[in-house]
């Protein structure tokens, strides 16, 4: 209940935007976003406890598969996006600015199948130790 109340904080916080739940792929991350695809994500902040992406990509562009741990996507631009997931599901998804989603830790392939470019960021959430 308490991560539930931390999620709507943060989601009031980035101007409200649907929580989208995108629990389908509970498979592990073959490999880190910044190595398979170091021109569509640039780090914007690190610390101990969180990873802050910011991704982009162009029309048409792909991005190969890749993954992240339990994270918070915010829309920084109106998009659409085919989303193939490590289990094979694949996800057609549209968001706009100031949408907040979370996306419990996966792997995925992404498309851009919009006339808009891509850009969001993702909050990647560590583990904890006290």
């Amino acid at each position: 209940m308490k991560k539930l109340a931390q999620l709507a904080a943060l989601s009031a916080a980035f101007g409200g935007g649907a929580f989208v739940n995108w629990a389908v792929a509970q498979v592990p991350a073959p490999a880190d976003p910044l190595t398979v695809a170091p021109a569509h994500y640039k780090v914007r902040f690190e610390n101990d406890r969180v990873r802050v992406l910011e991704g982009f990509d162009a029309p048409g562009e792909r991005i190969a598969m890749h993954g992240h741990p339990d994270t918070l996507m915010v829309g920084l631009s109106s998009f659409k996006r085919k989303l193939t997931l490590g289990n094979g599901r694949v996800i057609e998804t549209e968001s706009k600015p100031g949408d907040v989603r979370w996306m419990p830790a996966q792997s995925h392939a992404g498309e851009n199948t919009g006339s808009t470019e891509t850009r969001a960021l993702f909050i990647e959430f560590k583990p904890h130790s006290r």
